[in-house]
């Protein structure tokens, strides 16, 4: 039967989740606060530099294509997805580098190269990670309650996904050197936890990069919200920009919406914005005392020449890395000398700045405002120890070399996106915020209202993201059949 569907958000997942519930046939008006859709996977375009702001790389570009397939189209149509030859290149604290190629064997050298017998242990390190993604991936589509937890069915997972073990331990049993450990569970760090507290099966990611590759999307990662807008509005979803929406209440068997633009009616929503803003001011209601990933401070430069030394993708890592996660994660207090990531997608693609320009993308995790931290005053610093060591390897003061800078801060993340505490990656993924504890797709209280986004199931993470928009078109589909006959 045709819905009335209204999508709160044109973030990825609410893009994602209009296309499919569009082609389904239902009628589908997506409400967006902000000027243009995209939500924190959004752009900055200033004298012919066009910088992504959100998102760097494409992983597990399978879950991309699926969304477009399940439309009918294919995502070539819409995307030019780039295999990157180098993944990241990892600047130590001691000069010491590695490189994590596309080539498998590679990658092994620079691991026996930092410690013998590491080539081998990579590979058993991505064995068991890839039996865990077995696991896990088909799990990536379907929505839990807690009561799954008791199902008979899902205890095997238990041992498979060694739910006793942090990322970190996982990594230990492989590794006798800190900095492989770090090197192969940093991408914690993507999600906004620490690798020390994550459970091991979110090394999931580590073997998703080293198994199926990084990608990069020609033209830019905001291309991706391009194509997904598309993909919508060719199978007939409307969407509303510098529209936002104030508040859900239901009456009887119809939801009725307050939005910029006056009162909107509809048979079932979905919500996109961060999972508690809509509880908490959409919805007014209470919620648990969840924990949140941590927040990141933001720098965006466009030089005036290319630089040489810094691949697309570059991680450096802080002299002490217990101890800059712990002033993150437990102490809130903004580190001295942080770990942080750094895109250059000039490197990769010099079509987003002016001829013989670069673009360098500087991302500090850094804790979230759950108590107050004042960012303005750390900035300058924080801006000095990363300008420090990329000049370190460039061989030139970058500083001189800026011809437009922006920054983004915490406080960024709530103003802008309604991230609660400028969390950008939501609730924590702690192994009591994951899969069966996380917060489902459909609300527990109003039949008809389904969540979409990073801070419900399956997770943060675009590929997460577009796997909880089919999560939610599916119940929607089981619930009320698809309006196509």
């Amino acid at each position: 039967m045709k819905k009335n569907i209204a999508v709160i958000g044109a973030g990825v997942g609410g893009l994602a989740a209009a296309a499919r519930l569009a082609h389904q046939g239902h009628s589908v008006s997506v409400y967006e606060k902000l000027s243009r859709c995209g939500g924190r996977a959004n752009i900055i375009e200033d004298k012919g530099f066009k910088i992504d702001t959100g998102p760097s790389f494409v992983l597990m570009p399978d879950f991309y294509k699926e969304v477009f397939s399940s439309c009918g189209r294919d995502i070539a149509d819409y995307l030019s997805l780039k295999m990157l030859d180098v993944h990241y290149k990892i600047f130590f604290p001691d000069k010491q580098t590695l490189t994590i190629y596309s080539d498998l064997e590679k990658t092994k050298q620079e691991y026996e190269r930092i410690e013998q017998g590491a080539a081998n242990a990579l590979e058993e390190f991505l064995e068991e990670s890839g039996e865990m993604y077995e696991a896990v991936a088909p799990l990536l589509y379907k929505s839990f309650s807690k009561k799954d937890i008791v199902n008979p069915a899902y205890w095997p997972l238990l041992k498979r996904l060694k739910v006793s073990q942090t990322s970190w331990q996982f990594a230990r049993r492989y590794f006798k050197s800190e900095k492989l450990c770090a090197a192969a569970t940093f991408e914690a760090m993507f999600i906004g936890v620490s690798p020390f507290v994550t459970p091991a099966f979110y090394s999931v990611i580590t073997y998703a990069d080293y198994a199926q590759k990084i990608f990069h999307p020609l033209g830019g990662m905001y291309k991706i919200p391009l194509a997904l807008r598309r993909l919508a509005e060719e199978n007939g979803a409307r969407i509303f920009c510098d529209c936002p929406v104030e508040t859900i209440e239901k009456n009887n068997a119809h939801f009725s919406l307050r939005t910029a633009r006056g009162g909107v009616e509809a048979d079932l929503v979905v919500a996109n914005p961060d999972y508690p803003y809509v509880q908490e001011r959409l919805l007014e209601r209470r919620i648990p005392d969840y924990k949140y990933s941590c927040s990141t401070m933001l720098f965006y430069f466009g030089l005036r020449k290319k630089v040489q030394g810094l691949y697309h993708h570059n991680i450096f890592f802080s002299p002490d890395l217990r101890r800059n996660l712990r002033e993150i994660f437990d102490e809130y207090v903004v580190p001295q000398e942080p770990s942080f990531y750094v895109h250059v997608p000039t490197v990769s693609d010099p079509s987003l700045a002016p001829e013989g320009k670069e673009i360098i993308y500087v991302l500090i995790p850094v804790p979230n405002l759950a108590r107050p931290i004042d960012y303005a005053r750390c900035q300058d610093r924080l801006k000095r120890y990363a300008f420090k060591l990329m000049d370190e390897v460039t061989g030139e003061k970058l500083e001189d070399l800026v011809e437009v800078g922006h920054a983004f801060y915490p406080q960024d993340f709530i103003d802008r996106y309604n991230a609660k505490h400028g969390a950008p990656f939501g609730l924590a993924h702690t192994f009591f915020q994951s899969s069966f504890f996380r917060p489902p797709n459909p609300d527990g209280r109003l039949k008809g209202l389904y969540y979409v986004g990073c801070s419900t199931q399956p997770g943060e993470g675009i590929p997460t993201v577009i796997a909880s928009s089919r999560i939610v078109a599916d119940l929607i589909a089981a619930e009320h059949g698809s309006a196509r006959s």
